[in-house]
C-alpha cells in the first residue's frame, strides 16, 4: 500500500447475499455511530473486515473485550446484513481515497441498497422526531410510505457523503436517513427513531426494548428535574407573595 492508497482487508471468511450495509461514522453527531454500535451488539454481528489508510488516525479502540482497528466492517452469518463504522474522523484530504477503496469492494459483494445513518444537530431535548431521507425517487417511496420525509435539499459532509457521492453512477443505491439529534445530552431517542424506519423499511428485527427503556429513563428524568424546577419557582413567588404583604 503506498502512501496514497486506502485498502480493505478482510480478516475473515464471509458470505454477502446481496446485504444491506448500514453506516454510521462520527460526524456533527454520534448519531451514527450509536447506531451502528448498536445493530451491530443487537443483530449480533462479527467483523469481517478492516480499512488501513494514512488518513485513518492510527489509534486502537477497545471495544467487546478485543483490540481493534477504528475502521470496521461487521456482517452476520446469513449475510444479509453489514454495518461499516469507524470511531475516528478521516482526514479531509483522503475522504477520496477511503470511500474509492470502499466503493470498489462493495460493487464485489453487491448491496442490495447502502444507507448512511446521520444527526442533524440541535440543542437542548427534542420533542419532536421526524425522520428525513436524502434519496432518489425510486428508493424513497419505501420511506415516505413510512412516514420519512423528504430532506429537501442537503448536503451530506464526510466519510457518509464521500462513498454516497463515490456510490453515484454505480450499481449502488444509497440513502440518507438523519433525524434532529441533541448534541448537549444523551439522546436515545434518535437512535430508536432511526432504528424503527431500519425494521420497517428494510423488514429486520432489531430489538428496540433497551433503548424503549432508555427514552422512558430519560423522559423520566427530564420531567422529574421540571417538576423540582416548578417547585423551586412557586416557592421564590410565594416568599415574594409574602414579603410583599407584610413588607
Amino acid at each position: 500500500m503506498n502512501e496514497q492508497d486506502a485498502q480493505v482487508i478482510e480478516i475473515d471468511k464471509f458470505q454477502a447475499k446481496n446485504p444491506l450495509v448500514i453506516l454510521g461514522f462520527v460526524e456533527n453527531t454520534t448519531l451514527g455511530l450509536l447506531t451502528a454500535s448498536y445493530v451491530i451488539e443487537e443483530a449480533n454481528l462479527h467483523q469481517i473486515a478492516q480499512i488501513k489508510s494514512v488518513h485513518i488516525p492510527p489509534v486502537t479502540v477497545f471495544v467487546g473485550g478485543k483490540m481493534r482497528p477504528p475502521f470496521r466492517i461487521y456482517s452476520n452469518k446469513e449475510g444479509t446484513i453489514m454495518v461499516i463504522t469507524c470511531e475516528v474522523p478521516i482526514d479531509d484530504e483522503g475522504l477520496y481515497e477511503v470511500a474509492s477503496a470502499l466503493v470498489t469492494w462493495l460493487e464485489r459483494i453487491s448491496p442490495s441498497e447502502i444507507v448512511v445513518i446521520d444527526g442533524i444537530p440541535e440543542k437542548g431535548l427534542i420533542k419532536e422526531r421526524t425522520v428525513y431521507a436524502a434519496a432518489e425517487s425510486t428508493n424513497f417511496k419505501k420511506l415516505s410510505d413510512l412516514g420519512v420525509e423528504s430532506a429537501g435539499s442537503a448536503i451530506i459532509s464526510g466519510i457518509g457523503g464521500a462513498l454516497i457521492n463515490e456510490s453515484l453512477g454505480k450499481k449502488i443505491n444509497a440513502v440518507s436517513l438523519m433525524t434532529l439529534t441533541s448534541v448537549d445530552v444523551p439522546d436515545p431517542g434518535a437512535v430508536l427513531s432511526i432504528i424503527n424506519v431500519l425494521n420497517k423499511a428494510y423488514k429486520l428485527s432489531i430489538g428496540t426494548e433497551v433503548l424503549e427503556e432508555s427514552v422512558k429513563k430519560l423522559q423520566e428524568q427530564t420531567n422529574d428535574i421540571i417538576n423540582k424546577f416548578n417547585e423551586i419557582q412557586k416557592e421564590k413567588g410565594q416568599k415574594q407573595t409574602e414579603q410583599s404583604i407584610y413588607g
